[in-house]
């Protein structure tokens, strides 16, 4: 199984869902059934390769969950991902992925030169 990052065309919702399939069609397949993508149907979709997830795939997981702290970890540590302030990141407090991430981190460094 790949992971594939599947978002709306136009990045207008702020979500990406990390999706587990055997190939792009099948990722947004899956993609256009889950209630935060599904307005925008099929082709209102877009699927990226994401290879640096690929090694999370366990047997029957079709996605990783943003609200699982080791998924968060490895989304944000392996691909890039970051998240705001609506996740405890200004301090760090909440959020398990906070020493990985860039936008955690420049909050950190702007706190610092205040």
């Amino acid at each position: 199984m790949k992971a594939y990052c599947v978002t709306d065309r136009n990045c207008d919702e702020g979500i990406t869902l990390v999706v587990f399939a055997e190939s792009r069609g099948k990722a947004l397949a899956y993609a256009v059934m889950d209630d935060r993508l599904c307005d925008y149907g099929y082709t209102g979709l877009r699927a990226n390769r994401c290879p640096s997830l690929d090694k999370y795939y366990s047997n029957g997981k079709r996605e990783m969950d943003w609200l699982d702290d080791n998924d968060r970890i490895a989304m944000v540590k392996d691909a890039n991902f970051t998240c705001g302030h609506e996740y405890g990141c200004m301090d760090g407090r909440d959020c398990p992925a906070y020493q990985y991430c860039e936008y955690g981190q420049e909050c950190t460094e702007k706190q610092e030169d205040e």
